[in-house]
């Protein structure tokens, strides 16, 4: 079985949709050390997740941490949000966090800088085998534009619909290493690629280098770094299983030797784009055959990972969160209908703020 964590990052809002730049006191009071901390932007808090083997587990980790962070920003007066992008223009957008690496992040980067108050949910897998990682890097390219479809969730920015399903993505590539990953083979390959983006001035380190699959430099696994921060918890546990299966799809078929077809970077950069548009539809069936324009990616992603879901016993949770996401839609789709029901700013960020904990709360 292998193992997972989650990073989720949020953002703290007022009640009239002003970002608050209240990340490190939020973080002092819900005092969980490293678990609970501050982001690049002082409006941003990420929150990590213990190592899991079960969903289940992963559930109640997310759970306790967004409940802790949620609490903790209220005391500070503000509400934690789960979303991509900050939805309102108002507030200190570009306070960057008071910490050494982030202020040589905005003074490296200051055109990326806007995009640093993105936020996202990172998924990582347990692979210590460096060279069978960057192979598993290698054989995720093509499913990176499926992962996207089912997580998208910044439509919102500047107090008004942009048009993208996630518009994350799009501010992300002003990062320049905000890229899938190569087909490189072996570690030691990978280490020359990353070594030489930070000897260029790519990425201010080798934590700074944001393919949206990488080997973690912390931890000894594969990183899935494609998604936006997920409404809910439910969304989050749906993704990491989906993940998980693949990341396990993958090593058997890299053990296994089996080829896969190369594909060009250029139309794996399409596919994401097509998907951050919102484009890539959900399956109307979870039927692995349902090739049709309305589901095709994301069920070809489903039927690969069935088996893998099979045989990690997390089928049945992962195939009802499908069904969920085809129900209710994806959350730049919810986020969509509470905008056109909102009277008011406030009724926005109520509407996230309670998506955000509602899982949360229940479990107390």
């Amino acid at each position: 079985m292998l193992t997972m964590g989650v990073e989720e990052e949020f953002l703290l809002l007022a009640p009239d949709g002003a970002v608050v730049p209240s990340a490190p006191r939020v973080a002092r009071l819900a005092a969980a050390g490293d678990q609970i901390k501050p982001e690049f932007l002082s409006c941003q808090l990420e929150t990590t997740t213990a190592v899991c083997t079960s969903l289940d587990r992963l559930r109640r980790e997310l759970v306790r941490l967004r409940s802790r962070a949620a609490d903790a920003a209220s005391r500070a007066g503000a509400s934690l949000v789960a979303v991509g992008t900050p939805p309102f223009a108002a507030g200190p957008l570009d306070a960057v966090t008071d910490e050494a690496r982030y202020r040589d992040l905005a003074g490296r980067f200051p055109g990326a800088v806007a995009a640093g108050g993105t936020c996202a949910c990172q998924v990582h897998i347990g692979v210590p085998d460096r060279d069978l990682a960057v192979e598993v890097l290698a054989r995720i390219r093509p499913w990176l534009p499926a992962l996207l479809a089912l997580t998208v969730n910044s439509p919102f920015a500047g107090d008004r619909d942009t048009g993208w399903a996630s518009y994350r993505f799009h501010l992300q590539q002003r990062w320049p290493t905000f890229r899938p990953p190569g087909a490189w083979a072996g570690a030691v390959r990978y280490d020359r690629v990353v070594g030489s983006l930070v000897s260029a001035g790519a990425a201010l380190d080798r934590s700074g280098v944001y393919f949206l699959a990488r080997l973690s430099e912390r931890y000894p696994t594969v990183e899935i770094r494609v998604a936006d921060a997920c409404l809910g918890v439910p969304d989050t546990v749906f993704f990491a299983g989906v993940v998980r299966a693949l990341v396990a799809t993958l090593i058997d078929e890299a053990r296994r030797n089996i080829t896969t077809l190369p594909i060009p970077t250029g139309l794996v950069d399409a596919h994401l784009i097509t998907a951050a548009h919102g484009q890539v539809r959900i399956p109307r069936s979870r039927t692995p055959g349902d090739d049709s324009p309305a589901g095709g990616a994301v069920a070809r992603l489903m039927a690969k990972v069935t088996p893998a879901l099979a045989a990690s016993g997390d089928a049945e949770d992962v195939f009802a969160g499908l069904e969920r996401l085809r129900r209710d839609g994806t959350g730049a789709d919810r986020q969509r209908r509470a905008w056109e029901r909102a009277g008011s700013p406030t009724d926005f960020v109520d509407f996230l703020a309670g998506a955000t904990t509602s899982v949360a709360k229940a479990h107390k």
